[in-house]
């Protein structure tokens, strides 16, 4: 491979392609040019480039068949494609999508933008080509370890004669390996853990065995995913299990535990082998591999969408607008016009929550904001509309270290979350509270609840409510766009707030349980060297 990386491009219009190959070229990349959709699939399957810019209509054969018949194919079904399509073909750029396409670039296109998704895109594929291969190469290790101490142990039942010095040996093993290792009887509780246990934990081995592991284990985990594994544990299967370990210094890292059953030279069952790595940082690289993924392809479908869509409803209001100015006050159809104007810009308004979710931004410029002020701004708006029944507490820092934001995407943040808290008290009696304040996060806090963010200072806001509550089910998906328990809205309130609070580098975490109202808490990061009064 030379430069940058081998990319062939496909276009049947000359001055196109030489203009995408000369590009290309000056950028360091090794640009392969194909005329037509037949020299493409030869092409790709000779040179293996590590990605195609795909035209999307060709004479003999077009973009959309050429890709089909690339997925097809082992020697090229796994190279990441971006079509090239003008910005109206909608149809084809969902096509586009549903079979597999990595990326679209809008002709005419922009020299920078067109870099940028291509060179994008060949890290992304990169960074999961290194990430599956480490997984392998993980994974390899894992089971060498495993089939080793399958036989010794095997070897301990056979010659039990020497079990002194084969227990010895498995001892000396295990203490020397770098993974939590223990084993345990026929009744299945911990009878062994090696010494990199008691280090990674801090406890004595002692403290461990029996049911003493249970009390390193997050909770969560314990009450949520261990039962799932206990029917395969009473049939002595084999199992792997994924679960949170606080450590020493009391973070939680996140651990692959292998369970490998042991049997006599009879069948007898005799109890489990396991060994546990911490997959701690892998687990974190690969959400954001997948994070970075998802978010970028929403954000361009969004961008193109938003771009269309504003510009019909600009073209609506316009007309209602010169329709209204040539009608008399007397007129039956002025209301009709009305509604048509009002029906237009609230789908307008639709838009705005969906780039807000993207992290596409309002377009107003970051700047450092005190979070409490807003929040007051926002609670002096809600006062005027909220129910008569609701009872308000605030209890907001002065002195607050400032965060970089959009002052009106924070207000819409607070006004959706003390919108949502108002909604779940069901027009009964209740109250909200509504606090702000300064939290440093360490490692254990990032672990057990905002895995996604980094170690230092936030600012918190927290909006609490004694409603109805949220149940499991709902609580998983209540960030999702469009997902609502209401009969009327839109779904996407929620969705917009954590869209607005990721681009902001922060995080949102919501605790409810039916009967026992909700809490949200959002953390932003502080803006270093500034405090706004």
């Amino acid at each position: 491979m030379s430069g940058k990386g081998v990319i062939l491009v496909v276009d049947d219009t000359a001055e196109c392609l030489i203009l995408l190959t000369d590009i290309l070229t000056a950028e360091g990349y090794e640009a392969r040019p194909a005329d037509s959709g037949t020299l493409a699939l030869a092409c790709a399957a000779t040179i293996h480039p590590e990605l195609i810019l795909l035209d999307v209509r060709m004479p003999d054969i077009d973009g959309l068949e050429v890709f089909r018949r690339l997925k097809s194919r082992p020697e090229t079904r796994d190279i990441p494609v971006i079509f090239i399509s003008a910005l109206a073909d909608i149809g084809e750029r969902l096509e586009g999508w549903r079979i597999g396409a990595v990326d679209f670039v809008s002709k005419p296109f922009e020299k920078a933008e067109l870099l940028a998704r291509v060179a994008t895109r060949l890290e992304l594929c990169r960074l999961q080509k290194s990430l599956e291969r480490l997984v392998a190469e993980r994974t390899a290790s894992l089971e060498a370890a495993n089939e080793m101490l399958r036989r010794e142990l095997a070897e301990r039942i056979r010659a039990e004669q020497a079990l002194c010095e084969s227990e010895a040996r498995f001892r000396h093993m295990a203490d020397t390996a770098s993974v939590l290792i223990w084993t345990s009887g026929p009744d299945t509780r911990i009878d062994f853990c090696n010494q990199y246990a008691t280090a990674f934990t801090g406890r004595k081995a002692e403290e461990l065995v029996g049911d003493g592991w249970k009390d390193v284990v997050h909770p969560d985990d314990l009450e949520l995913e261990y039962p799932t594994y206990v029917p395969l544990i009473d049939a002595h299967r084999h199992y792997k299990a994924e679960y949170r370990v606080r450590r020493a210094d009391g973070d939680y890292r996140w651990m692959l535990d292998t369970a490998t059953p042991r049997f006599l030279a009879d069948g007898a069952f005799a109890g489990y082998v396991g060994i546990a790595v911490d997959i701690t940082e892998l687990k974190r690289d690969q959400e954001q591999l997948l994070a970075a993924q998802k978010y970028e392809s929403l954000g361009v479908l969004v961008a193109g969408v938003a771009h269309r869509f504003n510009n019909l409803m600009g073209t609506i209001v316009a007309e209602a607008d010169l329709a209204a100015s040539g009608l008399s006050s007397e007129s039956e159809v002025q209301d009709s016009v009305a509604r048509i104007n009002t029906t237009a810009l609230r789908a307008s308004e639709i838009v705005a929550l969906l780039m807000a979710y993207a992290g596409g931004g309002s377009g107003g410029a970051l700047t450092p904001v005190n979070l409490s002020h807003v929040v007051e701004e926002a609670l002096r708006l809600f006062k005027a509309t909220a129910i008569t029944t609701v009872s308000l507490t605030v209890d907001l820092a002065r002195n607050l270290p400032a965060v970089r934001a959009d002052v009106a995407q924070l207000r819409q943040v607070v006004m959706n979350l003390l919108t949502n808290a108002q909604e779940g008290l069901e027009k009964q009696a209740g109250s909200i509270r509504v606090t702000t304040s300064v939290v440093e996060l360490g490692g254990a806090d990032l672990a057990a609840n905002y895995s996604a963010l980094r170690p230092g200072d936030y600012v918190r806001l927290e909006v609490a409510d004694t409603g109805c509550g949220i149940d499991e089910n709902a609580r998983l998906r209540i960030f999702d766009p469009f997902y609502t328990t209401k009969s009327l809205g839109r779904g996407l309130g929620l969705a917009s707030v954590q869209g607005i609070v990721r681009s902001l580098g922060g995080a949102i975490r919501v605790r409810s349980a039916p009967g026992r109202g909700s809490t949200f808490d959002i953390l932003l990061p502080v803006f270093p060297g500034e405090t706004q009064t």
